[in-house]
C-alpha cells in the first residue's frame, strides 16, 4: 500500500493565544489555560497529543475487536504526561520543552474471555501509530515564509 499523507492547517484566529486547526472537514479549538496566556476555549497542543495517543489506541482495539472475537461493552483509555514549564520557558536548559514522561491506563469492560481481550491490546499497542511517532521521528521545516 502506497504511503498516505495526512495534514492539518492551523491559523491563529487573532485572540490572545487561540488557534483553529482544520483537519479535513473538521475544526478543532486550540488554547491555553487563563494562567499560560489563553481563554481555555479548547485543549492545549500537549493535551491533543496526548488524547491522540489515547484516541488512537481506543480506534485500533475497537477495529481489531472482531479479529479477536472480542465483544466490547466499554472502553476507556486514560492518558496523563509529565511536563516541566521550566524547559518551554526555558528556565533551566538542563530542562527539555517536551514530555518527561508519558502513561497511559486501557480499561476495557467485555465478556469474551481475558486471553483474547489481553492479545487485542498487545496488538494495538504494537501497531499504534501514535505510540510509534512518540518514540522519536524527524520533524523538520519544509518551508518558511514571512510577509
Amino acid at each position: 500500500m502506497a504511503k498516505t499523507t495526512f495534514t492539518s492547517t492551523v491559523e491563529w484566529t487573532g485572540t490572545a493565544v487561540r488557534s483553529v486547526a482544520k483537519i479535513r472537514s473538521h475544526e478543532v479549538v486550540i488554547d491555553e489555560p487563563l494562567g499560560f496566556g489563553g481563554q481555555d476555549q479548547g485543549p492545549t497542543p500537549v493535551e491533543l497529543l496526548l488524547a491522540g495517543l489515547g484516541g488512537c489506541l481506543n480506534v485500533l482495539i475497537a477495529g481489531l475487536a472482531p479479529r479477536y472475537g472480542v465483544e466490547l461493552t466499554h472502553l476507556t483509555t486514560a492518558v496523563e504526561g509529565d511536563l516541566d514549564p521550566d524547559g518551554i520557558r526555558e528556565i533551566d536548559s538542563a530542562v527539555r520543552s517536551g514530555y518527561l514522561a508519558i502513561r497511559y491506563q486501557i480499561h476495557v469492560e467485555s465478556r469474551s474471555p481475558s486471553s483474547q481481550v489481553e492479545a487485542l491490546i498487545r496488538h494495538a499497542e504494537r501497531v499504534c501509530p501514535v505510540k510509534d511517532t512518540l518514540k522519536g521521528v524527524p520533524v523538520t521545516v519544509v518551508t518558511g515564509s514571512h510577509a
